[in-house]
């Protein structure tokens, strides 16, 4: 992301994929119903220090590194985020203020805030109650992605300790307080959410995903020989 690409989002307004909090001083309450809402539907920017008309108001320089780091670590916590999702806030600079970006990417599963699923449409956030709302959001994750699928029978040996090096160096140089550095490889996995359980079939192991990223090579050949 670059500033110049940051004032073409600020000049196209909120809308479906994109969205602004003041933030002045401390982190939104309703952040992670925004973060929510666009993993579920097809990801979005998110921008704090930023007025719903687009005036930058800017973020209390005191106060952003504590609001970068509030939105790192409750990413992580299921309370606020659930499965949680890591996220990496920029800091930048516009027109003398100091604002916090967030690319929240479309997610493979479906997320909660709360006890709640949120999705997106051009007005912002709304909750997803209904069954059938809920059921299409669940089928439509399903059409667009294969990644969840279940290996019950991968096993935590399969998977290439290296890459799981490199993976917490990664997140080291971007977050050193991240809590996912405090947690073994297997924790992480869970709290990425690349172990999973399907509840119609009570089926559990890990993901097609995380056999991608993390498996040796002649485990990943046999269960993806394309690859």
């Amino acid at each position: 992301m670059t500033v110049e690409n940051l004032k073409k989002i600020l000049a196209a307004g909120e809308g479906i994929g994109i969205e602004f909090k003041e933030s002045k001083d401390s982190l939104p309450e309703n952040v992670f119903e925004s973060v929510c809402a666009f993993l579920n539907r097809v990801g979005g920017d998110l921008l704090l220090g930023v007025k719903n008309s687009g005036k930058v108001i800017g973020i209390d320089s005191e106060k952003i590194d504590k609001i970068k780091t509030d939105l790192v670590n409750l990413s992580n916590n299921p309370n606020k985020l659930d499965p949680p999702f890591m996220i990496f806030p920029e800091e930048f600079t516009v027109g003398g203020k100091k604002i916090i970006y967030v690319r929240v990417p479309q997610s493979s599963q479906v997320h909660k805030s709360g006890r709640f699923i949120f999705d997106r449409n051009e007005d912002g956030d709304f909750k997803v109650t209904s069954s059938a709302a809920i059921s299409r959001l669940y089928q439509r994750k399903s059409a667009w992605f294969t990644e969840n699928k279940i290996y019950p029978f991968l096993r935590f040996t399969d998977f290439n300790e290296y890459v799981f090096r490199k993976v917490r160096n990664l997140i080291q140089s971007h977050r050193p307080d991240h809590p996912w550095l405090t947690i073994s490889n297997e924790e992480m996995l869970r709290s990425a959410g690349l172990f999973r359980r399907d509840f119609e079939t009570g089926k559990e192991g890990y993901t097609l995903a995380a056999a991608i990223l993390f498996a040796k090579d002649d485990v990943l050949q046999q269960i993806v020989p394309a690859y």
